[in-house]
């Protein structure tokens, strides 16, 4: 079993990757086999492609052990045992994206490659140690730069403004997807604006997007916090409330939600906070149909307070109330 150290990829690795790519002049096969082993290697979901692999890959791209030296190490050395270290796996991601560039510059259908692409990418970097965007704007030309960056924003876009978006791995992909685009150049940058206009977007990626644009310190956020229920009267407190009992109001007014709630009568209530604003939607329901809707806006600096609702908030008083309602009476009883 291969591991690797978990030491992340550094600056100056990518410097020396780089620089072992453009100083070979023939590296058609060599970035054409680290692009086909990580490819593979992201299909599967491994972290290590296996040797028998790198080696069947080498043969079809005819690369010879010895053709496969670069000023970083053996390309074919590394692809064989796994990459082992930062440098190690700055290098082959530097050779798999320069075969990305070839590749782009064959096939017809850019968009579809470059989409394969960004999917293998995002495997590698969320879920394994390789580091691959950042060779993007330095080994690609402009224009495929910008065709893998408008597919990488695209991908955020897609998976963002679906029913899955606020999962935490969508949002985990995300994230790496954008930091990539934050950090990169200007083709980079013109598509992460294009995902802070798409409104339809799961609002904490779409704030996520707009902080890394830099508009985040007049970003006004939208992500509301609601609660749904039903509406009921608050529970009283004080004398007021033991007067309640002790009259039979409050006997009284259980029985008529009991004869509401048997007639199917529900009366239903969405809080939402939003912005300095709290918003209140009410529905009211018999027999299972809407009779009434309504809506009400609050500014928060109006209201004078809120609570928590706690089950039988007010039993301690409904037992006092009890008790003293059977003193009354039994002392009724007995003195007349």
């Amino acid at each position: 079993m291969t591991t690797t150290d978990a030491a992340p990829v550094r600056a100056a690795d990518l410097d020396r990757a780089v620089e072992a790519v453009e100083a070979i002049e023939d590296r058609a096969a060599l970035a054409a086999l680290a692009r086909d082993v990580l490819s593979s290697q992201a299909e599967g979901r491994t972290l290590f492609a296996g040797a028998k692999l790198a080696q069947k890959k080498a043969e079809e791209h005819g690369v010879a052990h010895e053709d496969a030296e670069t000023p970083a190490g053996n390309l074919l050395g590394v692809l064989t045992r796994g990459a082992k270290t930062p440098l190690e796996r700055a290098l082959v991601a530097a050779f798999a994206v320069a075969g990305l560039g070839d590749a782009l510059g064959e096939d017809e259908d850019a968009r579809a490659t470059a989409f394969k692409f960004v999917r293998h990418a995002d495997w590698l970097e969320v879920s394994g140690d390789y580091v691959v965007y950042p060779f993007v704007d330095r080994l690609l030309s402009e224009v495929q730069a910008k065709i893998v960056w408008s597919e990488v924003a695209q991908r955020v876009v897609d998976e963002a403004a679906g029913r899955d978006g606020g999962r935490p791995e969508v949002r985990a992909r995300n994230a790496a997807r954008l930091t990539a685009l934050a950090t990169s150049g200007a083709p980079a940058a013109s598509a992460l604006r294009e995902v802070i206009r798409t409104s339809a977007l799961d609002e904490p990626t779409r704030l996520l997007a707009s902080t890394l644009a830099g508009d985040g310190a007049n970003e006004q956020a939208t992500l509301g916090t609601s609660i749904r229920g039903t509406l009921g009267r608050a529970p009283g407190r004080g004398v007021r409330e033991v007067l309640r009992w002790i009259s039979g109001w409050a006997l009284l007014s259980w029985l008529v939600r009991a004869i509401g709630f048997l007639l199917g009568l529900r009366t239903e209530a969405e809080l939402k906070v939003s912005g300095k604003e709290l918003e209140v939607r009410t529905k009211v329901s018999l027999f299972g149909r809407t009779v009434r809707e309504g809506a009400e806006t609050w500014r928060l600096d109006a209201l004078e307070g809120a609570s928590r609702h706690v089950r039988f908030p007010a039993l301690h008083l409904l037992v006092g109330a009890i008790a003293l309602s059977g003193g009354v009476l039994f002392g009724s009883l007995v003195l007349f």
